[in-house]
């Protein structure tokens, strides 16, 4: 990105008294002190109370990390009793056994000049404590320090979670361990392992080999990386809770068994997106009998007390093609094949109850005799939240929070989990255990992964663990972009993985004009894709729009000045920087086109270049009638806001991602008296 962008995008990124703080989550309780403490290669450890292997671990790599930030060694004893000057750790005790929505993660934090105590009930609360110690480590120039301050901090839900899906796109384990590294950073707790789909089963199973022999492509994790993956989230304070789809989404698992599919073989994986015709049989006491088999050998890779089944999408046309499947239905008594769907799952519930796991599956499980234990995930809207809490069930939100629609942080943040219109009663607030952001991988692959996830998945943990009234979105977008940064510094490809993919596609050219053109375009959002996007199994994701990033600096930056000059018209600074912007992105176009002669790939950007460049145009414009206070002419006026409402849709392969604020511009320039003033 060229220098002179770079510096307008920061500078208006930056809210007006913004804190100094860069935490994410923001505490539940802050208190500043006076002064601060030095952090240096003389900095002492101390564990005074209590001490396992899994905190002994956590200090290490904290004083690792704490070694590359201030760039000196630092110390490697521990000692048991608190100096001067020290960082001491004193922790009640081990926690649960194994770790579960009771574990209490509570934690304070005192550091003053001559000190810092870090206290927590259970080694998970002092794991939240040292990502916020390091989090406020600062420099001045001459010494890197702790500032003085006491902290005590809870989070808002216990249920904190990303679902990540590895079935349509194959993830390594050095992708997802990366994953869980970021998770425990923003103090998110549940790793939901999507594991089976229709287009990949990615378990090794030693009781039904076929299973991942057949159903995989060879793409799938061996029980010992299962393990090595619970365990490192365990380290990291994270429960990995898995989801073996069923009875739909489950082709993959036919390819090997096709006996217990509805239809009949041959059966192959899925390698096009979107479900599939192949469906579990539920009428068969032969299903039952190999879900209870293969249950009974995963059980012991997955300690968490929580067990998902999917069932969502479960077409009952899949059943209704089968007269046997009608016929047993009748028989025995089932109205439709929605309550078909729940006798399934009441003989899951049945199967995992014996191993001491309770079910949660997506809301289209939800019916009146479901066993009481289970949890309901809601996916398609927050009234099935709301439907499943009434009804007595345990619920959890992710229908606002998939992070594959290529929404803004923005539309992440302000979510409030706990649904207000529907006039909760606490008893039923209380059921509410939290939620999950969701990843699914139809266009993710692990190249991209890290930049489809990261930072966006801060605003999210952030309204999981803060306090509700913790709302300030300026504030938020300046503490992402740090957060990139560390991110970035652990290893993770948030920001570099657009100019790594450029790299790939264009070795040897200059592709800084397209690395500008990111600041102000972006993926298609959902139900966008099908838009040249016609991908499957096979299709390398190795184009402009996965190179392109989700929530680029330059539509929050547009957002933020376009809000100023509607709060104050004579902005000047706002509607000078805002010019700037638009100069820039406008002259991005015939670099654009050289670039298109030399590499069929950069032609992607073409179509969006030439609609970026006549946004940019508009926008222009409507400054110029805005800052002199006269209205455009009426056709101008109408041609130009048909033209924006045009590019709302994906231009080719990618989207300008700031036309709807450009159209907010056109409406205060058009309304008669510049925005802010009195007419």
């Amino acid at each position: 990105m060229p220098i002179r962008l770079a510096l307008l995008l920061l500078c208006c990124s930056l809210p007006v008294g913004a804190q100094t703080s860069s935490l994410l989550p923001v505490p539940a309780s802050l208190r500043p002190g006076t002064g601060r403490m030095v952090i240096d290669s003389t900095t002492n450890f101390a564990v005074t109370a209590f001490s396992d292997s899994r905190l002994e671990q956590a200090l290490d790599r904290f004083r690792g990390r704490l070694a590359r930030r201030i760039g000196q060694p630092v110390s490697r004893s521990v000692s048991r009793t608190a100096t001067p000057r020290s960082i001491a750790i004193d922790v009640s005790g081990r926690g649960m056994a194994v770790q579960g929505v009771e574990e209490v993660e509570r934690y304070t934090l005192a550091i003053s000049p001559e000190g810092a105590t870090l206290q927590a009930a259970t080694v998970v609360g002092a794991l939240r404590g040292l990502e916020t110690l390091l989090q406020l480590v600062e420099g001045d120039g001459t010494t890197f320090s702790l500032p003085a301050l006491s902290i005590a901090d809870e989070p808002r839900f216990p249920w904190r979670g990303l679902l990540v899906d590895v079935s349509r796109h194959f993830m390594p384990v050095e992708q997802l361990k990366r994953t869980l590294d970021a998770m425990a950073l923003v103090k998110l707790n549940v790793f939901h392992w999507h594991l089976s789909d229709d287009q990949g089963f990615r378990v090794e199973s030693k009781r039904f080999p076929r299973l991942h022999e057949l159903g995989s492509d060879g793409l799938y994790y061996t029980q010992d990386q299962v393990r090595d993956v619970v365990r490192y989230a365990r380290d990291r304070g994270i429960r990995v809770v898995p989801e073996f789809d069923i009875p739909g989404h489950s082709t993959a698992w036919f390819v090997g068994y096709p006996q217990f599919s509805a239809q009949s073989p041959p059966i192959a994986i899925r390698r096009e997106w979107g479900g599939a015709d192949a469906i579990f049989d539920p009428t068969r006491e032969a299903t039952y009998v190999f879900l209870a088999r293969f249950i009974a050998e995963m059980v012991p890779l997955f300690p968490d007390a929580y067990w998902h089944v999917g069932g969502d999408e479960v077409e009952g046309k899949h059943w209704n093609s089968v007269p046997r499947i009608v016929a047993w239905r009748k028989r025995h008594g089932f109205k439709d094949n929605e309550a078909l769907q729940a006798h399934f799952n009441r003989r899951l519930s049945v199967i995992l109850a014996r191993h001491n796991k309770r079910m949660v599956g997506w809301d289209e499980i939800l019916y009146p005799d479901l066993p009481k234990k289970t949890v309901v995930q809601s996916w398609r809207g927050t009234q099935y939240l709301a439907n499943s809490a009434k009804q007595g069930f345990s619920a959890l939100l992710s229908a606002p929070w998939y992070l594959d629609h290529i929404k803004p942080a923005t539309d992440y943040y302000t979510v409030e989990p706990v649904p207000q219109f529907d006039e909760l009663t606490p008893a039923q607030q209380e059921l509410v255990l939290g939620g999950e952001a969701a990843i699914w991988a139809e266009f993710i692959t692990a190249e991209c992964a890290d930049s489809r996830i990261w930072p966006r998945l801060g605003a999210v943990a952030e309204r999981l663990w803060s306090p509700r009234e913790v709302t300030d979105v300026a504030d938020m977008y300046r503490r992402l972009e740090i957060l990139t940064d560390r991110l970035e510094g652990m290893g993770l490809r948030v920001r570099s993985h657009s100019r790594r993919m450029l790299a790939t596609i264009a070795p040897g050219l200059d592709v800084a004009p397209v690395e500008s053109l990111f600041t102000a375009v972006q993926p298609p959002g959902f139900g966008q894709w099908s838009n040249g996007q016609g991908t499957n199994h096979f299709h390398p994701l190795a184009r402009l729009v996965d190179a392109a990033r989700p929530d680029p600096a330059g539509r929050w930056a547009t957002e933020r000045l376009v809000r100023r000059l509607a709060l104050n018209a004579s902005d000047a600074a706002a509607r000078d920087t805002l010019l700037q912007l638009f100069e820039g992105w406008s002259l991005l176009l015939p670099r654009i086109e050289r670039l298109a002669t030399q590499s069929p790939t950069l032609a992607q950007a073409l179509p969006v270049a030439k609609v970026l460049a006549r946004t940019a145009v508009i926008g222009t414009e409507a400054l110029g009638f805005l800052s002199a206070g006269r209205q455009p002419p009426a056709d101008w006026a109408a041609a130009s806001a048909q033209e924006l409402q045009r590019y709302d849709e994906p231009q080719g392969t990618l989207r300008v991602a700031i036309s709807s604020d450009v159209r907010k511009l056109l409406a205060m320039a058009t309304g008669g008296a510049p925005a802010g003033r009195s007419p």
